[in-house]
């Protein structure tokens, strides 16, 4: 109290602190989280340098690696971290920023603000770029990314773009699409050859490709087919007219609960399963389960959705208004009143979040109200997948998971799901854990009626396969190995340089790109010391040389990315923004990954931090 009124400075504060404490702070110790290399191999790389830096400049930092539902679980629902190098799904509607960093987010669970960052300045920003539109709100966004920038609350790598392979003999896919994605399984064809007329009797449609005004967002690089198709090296039998695939991650054979953060890294699969009101067709906005929706004359925060006619749930039961009214009551409480306190899902809470109100009007309409926001902010939630009220509101009841400390939870968030009952084109047949999962065409879908207008139309007759099924496998190495025998058609799974590169050179094999879907990124858990403060997050963002790791680690296929919004058209251009970025710049030779351990250690030191005799760098608990 004495200090206090003695209106002491910040700089005599930190001084006389400095002078206190001296002798009770400690040698630093953190751990990098992330996953093992057989998982992702680019972010184990990426935390073994981050932490081989930190050790040079007096941290005893170790990486420990766990597997992805366990890192999850620790960043995402714990917050039990100090460092994690992970995948950060891109969006294209930046407002996705608001609930990653908004502080209102910090004490939640999900991708809502793991890193537990505050600063209201930066809070008002993000509240306000939701309710413009135009070079205003590009202004905002800039002002966002420059803060972001400055202040680190995560340090962005690189956005690689997803690399899948595939025989070009067997499976024509759409131009402009990847490859594992909704439009990319919807829009793929069979081809016809001596292999599969062998394998099926069915005749096959051509390909279908974006109209000539949508430009293609994919590369292909290819090799020459082969004059014949290798057999199968599988023991089973292949069902006729199957898509074949390979995925690296098994969790979707253990787990299709579509509000399960620790399982979630990659919606493909349940977007395949699970339907919205809308969907993003080659980045426009389009009408999905909704036979069309209008806003409200004079009111742009009114919507009137209209549900096609004669939607239908996997299990028979009709979708009706109710049904969507219901999904997102449910995803802002899945306990649905029955606690003391909301238990929101993690996994879409952000987008819930710009909706007030959604009624039903008829069995077949919708009013949604929703906040003071812009229309392409607003549209982010329709595509919110709309859940069975008759399968889900049995589980509202609350429970316990020995994996999660603290916080209600209910049984719809831990359930795990394995026999969905969605209304998406294709629905779940069987699981087998750490295996596969087997889909087959859901032949009540809207759009296997073969009279969809607009941009629809090409997928008229929904999926053109008789089966969908996806075998995990160890490895990326291994993924190739298996399309390389034509054990499978293509990979799910993005590869990686190295595996990219073994593909491109096996007969018959082509690999194509895609735009940006994910930023590899640090991220700092700001609930511990030292990483609240900010200078100390912008000294170990110096330690990173992008360029370096552009080149050794993603050999030379990205760009390096010191934004979020790196996959949009949003990051800044000027001299403000190359000034913020030149600030944080590589303490060393960049493009080397030589580190300049003196320099370093004097940013740290700058940054109000001290050393032992021992060169240990040292913090107060």
């Amino acid at each position: 109290m004495a200090l206090a009124g003695a209106g002491l400075t910040s700089g005599c504060v930190r001084q006389l602190e400095s002078t206190v404490s001296r002798d009770e702070r400690t040698p630093l110790s953190l751990s990098i989280k992330t996953v093992p290399a057989d998982t992702d191999a680019t972010a184990t790389r990426l935390a073994r340098y981050l932490a081989t830096r930190l050790q040079t400049v007096g941290v005893a930092a170790t990486v420990v690696p766990m597997s992805r539902e366990e890192l999850l679980r620790d960043v995402l629902s714990n917050h039990d971290f100090d460092i994690y190098v992970s995948r950060l799904l891109l969006r294209r509607d930046p407002d996705f920023l608001r609930p990653l960093l908004h502080s209102r987010y910090g004490p939640g669970r999900g991708w809502q603000n793991p890193f537990g960052y505050g600063d209201l300045s930066l809070d008002s920003l993000l509240e306000r770029q939701r309710t413009e539109t135009g070079s205003v709100r590009a202004a905002t966004l800039a002002e966002i990314q420059r803060r972001v920038v400055e202040a680190q609350p995560f340090t962005p790598v690189a956005a690689p773009a997803p690399a899948q392979a595939t025989r070009p003999v067997r499976v024509d896919w759409p131009d402009g699409v990847g490859i594992h994605s909704l439009t990319g399984y919807l829009g793929a064809r069979a081809v016809t050859t001596t292999a599969t007329a062998s394998r099926t009797e069915s005749t096959v449609t051509p390909s279908a490709t974006p109209a000539p005004t949508e430009q293609s967002t994919s590369a292909t690089t290819s090799t020459p087919a082969p004059t014949s198709t290798p057999a199968t090296t599988t023991d089973e039998p292949t069902p006729e007219n199957e898509l074949r695939m390979t995925i690296g991650d098994s969790r979707p054979t253990e787990n299709l609960n579509p509000l399960s953060t620790p399982f979630r890294s990659d919606g493909t699969l349940l977007d395949l399963v699970y339907d919205s009101l809308g969907r993003p067709v080659y980045d426009r906005m389009r009408p999905w389960m909704a036979a069309s929706w209008e806003w409200a004359d004079g009111d742009d925060t009114t919507l009137s959705v209209r549900l096609r006619d004669d939607l239908a749930w996997h299990d028979g039961e009709p979708i009706t208004a109710a049904d969507v009214a219901f999904t997102f009551r449910f995803i802002s409480d899945t306990a649905l009143g029955s606690l003391d306190q909301p238990v929101p899902s993690p996994r879409y809470r952000g987008r819930a979040s710009l909706v007030e109100s959604v009624d039903a009007a008829s069995d077949r309409e919708v009013t949604i109200r929703f906040g003071d926001v812009s229309e392409p902010v607003a549209a982010r939630a329709l595509t919110i997948p709309v859940l069975p009220e008759h399968v889900w509101e049995p589980f509202a009841r609350p429970t316990s998971a020995s994996w999660l400390d603290g916080g209600h939870v209910t049984e719809a968030l831990v359930r795990n799901n394995l026999d969905p009952v969605g209304s998406g084109p294709l629905r779940v047949t069987g699981t087998t854990a750490r295996e596969s999962v087997s889909m087959e065409p859901f032949e009540d879908h809207f759009l296997a009626d073969d009279a969809l207008d607009g941009r629809l139309s090409r997928f008229d007759g929904g999926f053109s396969f008789d089966s969908l099924r996806f075998d995990v496998v160890p490895s990326d190495g291994a993924a190739v190995e298996l399309l390389a025998t034509d054990a499978v058609d293509a990979t799910a799974n993005s590869l990686s340089a190295d595996s990219r590169a073994a593909a491109a050179d096996e007969p018959g094999i082509s690999v194509r790109t895609s735009r940006p879907e994910w930023c590899y990124h640090v991220g700092y858990n700001h609930r511990r010391p030292p990483f609240m403060n900010p200078r100390f997050r912008r000294a170990v963002a110096r330690l990173v040389d992008r360029e370096f790791l552009v080149d050794s680690v993603f050999d030379g296929e990205t760009e390096p990315a010191s934004s979020p919004l790196v996959a949009t058209t949003y990051v800044p251009a000027g001299d403000a923004w190359d000034e913020a970025v030149s600030e944080l710049e590589f303490v060393g030779d960049s493009g080397t990954g030589t580190l300049d351990a003196e320099r370093a250690r004097s940013v740290f030191e700058d940054a109000g931090y001290a050393y032992s005799g021992d060169g240990d760098l040292l913090i107060q608990e």
